[in-house]
C-alpha cells in the first residue's frame, strides 16, 4: 500500500487535476470505480469457478498437490471478496426522537430538508456526541436500499444557536441531494468496500498469501490511485455541502458554527472530560455524575473560556489530515468569505429553542445512557487510579530520602496530574528539573504544559523550556517542542523570531523523520540491547499485561541506529497465549500502545500480527527474543 507522504503527493496533483475540469474529474472517477467493480467481479466469477472445478477432482479421486492448492487459493480469495462486498449493515447508535417528542426540531429539519432537496430520513436520533451526520445504512449490502439515519449529537444542539445548528444540517443533507450525493455516497461506498477486502486479505493464512497474488496488482497500483481521487472528490464535495448550508441558512452563521464547534470540541477534551473522568481516582462509580447537565451551561460559556482564542487559533492553524476529507478550518472559512473571530455564546441555543420543554427530559435521559456506557470503564479508571495513588505514596516516601530515579518521577508527574490536576503535576515536574536540570523530557513535559497558559509570564516560561528542548540537538522531543513553539511564535505576532525558528524546526523535521523511519525499518544492521528501565516503570507494563488474557509473554528490548543518536526507543514484543477469542491480530498492537505508559518511544510487537507471524521474520525475531534479561513477563495460566 502506498505510504502517507507518497499518497499526499498524489492527492495534490489530482487537486490540481479536478480544478481544471471537476465534471471530467469526477466521471473518469466513477469509471475507474466501475473498473474496479468489474476487475472484482471477475475475480469472483473465476475463484467461483476454480473452487467448484477443484472440488470436483478431488471428490473424484483426481488428488494432486496443485489441485489441494488451487482450492484453498480459491476458497480465500472467495471468502475475501464475499466479505468486502456483503457489508453487514451497521445500525448508528443514538436515542430515536420522533416528531411528537421535538416538533420545533423536526420542522427544522423538514424545512432545510426541502430546500436541499435530499431525501426524507428514515430516522433521527440524538446521541451525546459533538457532531452530526447522515448514515446511509444498506439493507441489502452492495446492492443498496439504503436506509437514511440522522444523528444530531445533544452537545451540538447545547453549544450552537438555531441558525448555526441549521446551518450543520443543511451541510449533512448537502451530501445526499441531487446526482452529487448519489454520486459521493457511492464512491464513498467503494472506497470502504475496497478496504474491507484489504483488511480480509491480511487476516487471512496461507490462503490469504495465495489470494494476494491475484490481487496484488489490483491493491498495489490501481487502487491507491482510486482511494487518492476519490479522496478529493469528496473534499471538493464537503465544500459542495458547504455551498448549500451558505444558501439555505447564510454564510456567517455556518462559519460561526464552524468555529464554535472547534473551540467546543477543544473545551470537552482538554478541559470538560479530563476534569470529570478524574473524578474516577476517588468514586468507583459513575452513579452520580451528570455530564450532560453540566453541558448544558458549559457548552456556550465555553466560548468565554480563558484559552478560547488559543483553541480557535491552533485549528485555524491545522493543516487537513490525510486521512479526513474535510478541507480545514481556514479554508472553509475562505469559501464562507468569512473573517475568523471568536463567536459568542449562543442564547437561547439550538437545544433550548428546538426540545423545548422536553430538554430537561433529553438530558436525563442522554445522562442515563453516558453512565450505562461509562461505568465498566470507569470501575477500571477507578482500579487503575487505587494503583497510582500507591505508586505516587510510596515515591514520595522515597523521595524523602533523596534523589528517585528520573523515569520513576515522570511516572509520579503524570499519575499526579491525572489524579490531582496539572497544578499538581507541574510541582512534581518542577521537582524533577530540579534534581537534574538536564533532562529533557521532563522540560519538554512542563514546557508543553505551560505554554497553553493563558498568564503570559508562564506561557513565556513554557515557551522557553521549549526552545531548550529543540536547540539540544536531535532528541525525542525536539521536532514536537519546535512545532509548538513556532504556533506560540505565530500567535504572538513575532514574525522576525519566526523566520529565524522554523529553520531550526526544518532541521528538526528531517531529524524526526530520519530518526523514526530508521527506528521503524527492520532491514540491515540492527541493533539490539536491554531497554534498561525501572523496575516501577516495568511493574506498571507488567502489571496492563496481567490484565490482558491474550499476553503469553512478553519482551522490551531497546533498538538503536546511527540515524537517531539520542533517542531511547523501545521494542515491546509480545507473545500470545494459547486460548479462544483471541483480539484481532491486525489491531491489538495498536490498541495495547494506547493504554501503555513509558519513558520513551516505543513500538508494540504483536508476534501473532500477520507481518511478524511471516516465517521471513523468523530469525529477527529470535535475534530480539535472545537479548539477554529482555523478558520482563510470564503469563499464570
Amino acid at each position: 500500500m502506498m505510504d502517507d507522504q507518497a499518497f499526499r503527493r498524489l492527492v495534490a496533483a489530482y487537486e490540481h487535476d479536478s480544478r481544471g475540469d471537476p465534471q471530467r474529474f469526477a466521471k473518469t472517477t466513477a469509471a475507474m470505480a466501475v473498473f474496479g467493480y468489474a476487475t472484482i467481479l471477475l475475480l469472483l466469477a473465476a475463484s467461483a469457478w476454480g473452487l467448484l472445478w477443484g472440488v470436483q477432482q478431488l471428490i473424484h479421486g483426481r488428488v494432486q498437490g496443485w489441485k489441494i492448492m488451487l482450492v484453498i487459493a480459491c476458497a480465500s480469495l472467495l471468502f475475501s471478496l464475499l466479505r468486502a462486498l456483503w457489508m453487514r449493515p451497521v445500525a448508528p447508535e443514538g436515542i430515536p426522537v420522533d416528531a411528537a417528542q421535538a416538533p420545533r426540531l423536526f420542522e427544522l429539519i423538514e424545512k432545510v430538508r426541502q430546500r436541499t432537496g435530499a431525501p426524507r430520513p428514515d430516522r433521527v436520533l440524538i446521541d451525546g456526541d459533538l457532531n452530526a451526520a447522515v448514515w446511509q445504512q444498506p439493507r441489502l449490502g452492495l446492492l443498496g436500499w439504503h436506509q437514511n439515519h440522522l444523528v444530531v449529537g445533544l452537545p451540538l444542539m447545547l453549544g450552537l444557536s438555531t441558525k448555526q445548528f441549521g446551518a450543520v444540517i443543511a451541510h449533512e443533507f448537502g451530501h445526499l441531494r441531487g446526482a452529487h450525493g448519489k454520486l459521493g455516497q457511492w464512491i464513498y461506498r467503494t472506497r470502504r468496500s475496497w478496504y474491507m477486502l484489504a483488511e480480509a486479505r491480511e487476516r487471512s493464512g496461507l490462503g490469504g498469501n495465495v489470494a494476494d497474488l491475484a490481487l496484488a496488482f489490483f491493491f498495489r497500483h490501481f487502487f491507491p490511485r482510486f482511494n487518492a481521487r476519490a479522496f478529493v472528490l469528496s473534499r471538493q464535495q464537503e465544500f459542495e455541502a458547504d455551498r448549500a448550508a451558505h444558501r439555505i441558512v447564510g454564510a456567517r452563521p455556518a462559519a460561526e458554527g464552524l468555529q464554535a464547534i472547534e473551540v467546543q470540541a477543544r473545551f470537552l477534551n482538554d478541559e470538560f472530560w479530563p476534569e470529570l473522568w478524574r473524578r474516577a481516582a476517588t468514586s468507583p462509580s459513575p452513579a452520580s455524575e451528570q455530564p450532560y447537565r453540566a453541558l448544558h451551561r458549559a457548552m456556550p460559556e465555553s466560548l468565554r473560556h480563558p484559552k478560547a482564542r488559543v483553541w480557535l487559533n491552533d485549528g485555524l492553524k491545522r493543516l487537513p489530515d490525510s486521512s479526513d476529507t474535510h478541507p480545514s478550518l481556514r479554508d472553509r472559512l475562505a469559501f464562507a468569505e468569512v473573517k475568523p473571530g471568536l463567536p459568542g455564546p449562543a442564547a437561547p441555543s439550538a437545544a433550548e429553542a428546538l426540545l423545548g420543554d422536553g430538554l430537561d427530559d433529553w438530558i436525563r435521559r442522554i445522562d442515563e445512557r453516558w453512565r450505562e456506557e461509562a461505568a465498566l470503564a470507569w470501575n477500571e479508571r477507578h482500579r487503575h487510579a487505587n494503583g497510582q495513588r500507591h505508586m505516587i505514596d510510596e515515591l514520595e516516601r522515597e523521595a524523602a530520602t533523596g534523589p528517585i530515579d528520573a523515569d520513576d518521577h515522570l511516572l509520579w508527574s503524570r499519575a499526579a496530574r491525572l489524579l490531582d490536576g496539572e497544578e499538581a503535576g507541574e510541582q512534581v515536574l518542577r521537582r524533577l528539573i530540579a534534581d537534574r536540570p538536564d533532562n529533557l523530557a521532563a522540560r519538554y513535559e512542563l514546557g508543553m504544559l505551560l505554554v497553553e497558559e493563558a498568564d503570559a509570564a508562564r506561557s513565556d516560561e513554557g515557551a522557553e523550556l521549549l526552545r531548550g528542548v529543540a536547540e539540544a540537538g536531535n532528541n525525542p522531543w525536539a521536532y514536537s517542542a519546535a512545532a509548538r513553539r513556532e504556533a506560540w511564535l505565530e500567535a504572538r505576532e513575532r514574525f522576525d523570531a519566526l523566520k529565524t525558528w522554523r529553520t531550526l524546526l526544518r532541521q528538526r523535521d528531517g531529524e524526526a523523520a530520519a530518526a523514526m523511519e530508521a527506528l521503524h525499518r527492520f532491514d540491515g544492521e540492527l541493533q539490539f540491547e536491554r531497554a534498561a528501565l525501572s523496575r516501577r516503570v516495568l511493574r506498571s507494563l507488567q502489571d496492563l499485561l496481567r490484565s490482558e488474557r491474550a499476553a503469553g509473554r512478553a519482551w522490551v528490548i531497546r533498538k538503536s541506529d546511527p540515524a537517531a543518536p539520542g533517542w531511547r526507543f523501545c521494542l515491546v514484543v509480545i507473545e500470545r497465549a494459547r486460548g479462544i477469542g483471541q483480539p484481532d491480530a491486525l489491531t491489538w498492537w495498536a490498541e495495547l500502545r494506547e493504554r501503555i505508559e513509558l519513558p520513551c518511544p516505543f513500538m508494540v510487537i504483536d508476534l501473532a500480527h500477520p507481518f511478524w507471524r511471516d516465517g521471513a521474520q523468523k530469525k529477527l525475531v529470535t535475534r530480539m527474543l535472545a537479548v539477554p534479561d529482555a523478558q520482563i513477563y510470564t503469563a499464570r495460566r
